[in-house]
């Protein structure tokens, strides 16, 4: 089961006005059935966000879960949907809310 820690994280952006541009860090753990999946790249594509990816931990085998450290920029509402997205396919999210930051 997908989990987001800490709540607040999320919550955050959904409550910044929608068209606001923010950027947001967070911890993402892609569970290792969705590794034939282009989970990162539907970020970029699918809700036009901008993606830095800080980190990353993924076998070649996918036999073990996929983890990446992505700084995310876009629209407050975008962003939002996005990650509720993520959860839907059972990723986990963990969020530096030092990071959060509207400009």
């Amino acid at each position: 089961m997908a989990s987001i820690s800490p709540d607040y994280g999320l919550e955050a952006i959904h409550l910044k006005d929608p068209e606001s541009l923010v950027q947001t860090q967070v911890k993402i753990r892609i569970p290792k059935a969705r590794h034939p999946d282009p989970v990162i790249s539907n970020l970029i594509n699918r809700y036009g966000l901008k993606v830095n990816i800080l980190g990353a931990l993924l076998g070649a085998n996918g036999q073990e879960d996929g983890w990446f450290d992505l700084a995310i920029e876009g629209q407050a509402g975008t962003i939002h949907e996005a990650l509720l997205d993520l959860v839907e396919l059972d990723a986990d999210l963990w969020f530096n809310t030092e990071a959060d930051d509207g400009y």
